[in-house]
């Protein structure tokens, strides 16, 4: 069961956007932008990224961000 605690809401500042560019720079892995900035934020804060993307998985197993995917 899902529940509101269990979220927190992270910032997005400039930072997270370089990250997200450079990821995205990585033309092999084959992200698109938001997937990019998903990573960028989760790979700044030492967040999990959680997700039924198999190629989000794999890219951002590669950028060394924590990922399970479902």
């Amino acid at each position: 069961q899902l529940r509101a605690d269990s979220f927190i809401l992270l910032p997005i500042s400039a930072v997270e956007f370089r990250t997200a560019a450079r990821f995205a720079d990585q033309y092999e892995l084959g992200l698109r932008a938001g997937d990019s900035l998903h990573l960028a934020v989760c790979a700044n804060h030492g967040a999990t990224l959680c997700t039924l993307d198999r190629r989000l998985g794999h890219a951002g197993t590669a950028l060394g961000v924590k990922t399970i995917l479902l």
